[in-house]
C-alpha cells in the first residue's frame, strides 16, 4: 500500500524435497509412488505460501528453467495410491518419520499439511523437528527428509547435484543408470530445444522411479 512502493513477483526453481532413501519400506517404488499419488502440491502450496508459486512436479525441474518440459502434471489420486501400497504388501498402510526444520515457518508448514494428507491413504509419519543445524549435519543421512533447493538458473545443474549416482549431494541414495547416461547427454547440447526432448525422459524416470 506505500505509494512509492513497486512490488514485482517472479516464480524461481527455489524449491523443497520430500526424498526418501531405498529402504523398507521405500525400497518399493510402488511405494515411492504411492507416497506421491497421496500428495497434493497445491495444497500444499496453498498451506505454506498461500499459493504464491508454482506447485512442484514431482521431478525437480521447474517451469523457469530453460529446458523444462511440460509432460503433464501429476495429479493427486488417493484409490491409486491405496492400490499401490496394497500391491507392495501395506493394505493397511505403515508408520515412518519424516525429518524437517523448525525454520523458516513454511517448512514445517508444508510438512504438517503433506503428514496430514498422507494419512488418507494410510501412511502415517511422525515429524522430527530438528534444530537446523543439526539438521543440516545430517540431511543426507536421515531416510526421509524435507530439504530446500536454491534456485539454479539450468535444470540439468539440479539433476547433475541431487541425482546423479554418487553426488556428493544426492540425499536420496537415488542411482538409476539410464538417468545418469541421459542427464550425460542433455549436459552435452548448447541447444535448448535438443535439451529440452532428453529433458522430458529425464522427468519421466523420475516420475516413475520415484
Amino acid at each position: 500500500r506505500l505509494p512509492h512502493v513497486q512490488v514485482n513477483m517472479v516464480d524461481t526453481a527455489y524449491t523443497a524435497v520430500a526424498r526418501v532413501h531405498p529402504v523398507k519400506p521405500f525400497d518399493d517404488k510402488r511405494v515411492r509412488q504411492a507416497l506421491r499419488y497421496a500428495t497434493d502440491p497445491v495444497a500444499v502450496l496453498r498451506a505454506a505460501h498461500r499459493g504464491l508459486g508454482q506447485p512442484g512436479e514431482h521431478h525437480h525441474v521447474a517451469r523457469v528453467h530453460p529446458e523444462y518440459a511440460d509432460i503433464g502434471f501429476m495429479q493427486r489420486d488417493l484409490a491409486k495410491a491405496k492400490a499401490l501400497l496394497t500391491e507392495a504388501g501395506y493394505p493397511n498402510g505403515f508408520d515412518t518419520e519424516i525429518a524437517c526444520r523448525p525454520q523458516p515457518d513454511w517448512e514445517l508448514l508444508a510438512v504438517q499439511t503433506m503428514v496430514e494428507i498422507w494419512k488418507e491413504a494410510g501412511i502415517r509419519a511422525r515429524i522430527n523437528v530438528m534444530p537446523s543445524t543439526q539438521y543440516w549435519q545430517n540431511w543426507t543421512k536421515v531416510p526421509f527428509g524435507f530439504t530446500t533447493w536454491a534456485h539454479r538458473p539450468l535444470g540439468i545443474m539440479v539433476l547433475g547435484l541431487a541425482y546423479r549416482t554418487g553426488a556428493a549431494w544426492n540425499e536420496s541414495n537415488w542411482s538409476n543408470k539410464e538417468f545418469d547416461a541421459l542427464l550425460a547427454e542433455a549436459e552435452g547440447y548448447l541447444d535448448v530445444e535438443r535439451r529440452r526432448a532428453v529433458m522430458a525422459r529425464l522427468e519421466r524416470i523420475m516420475l516413475d522411479d520415484g
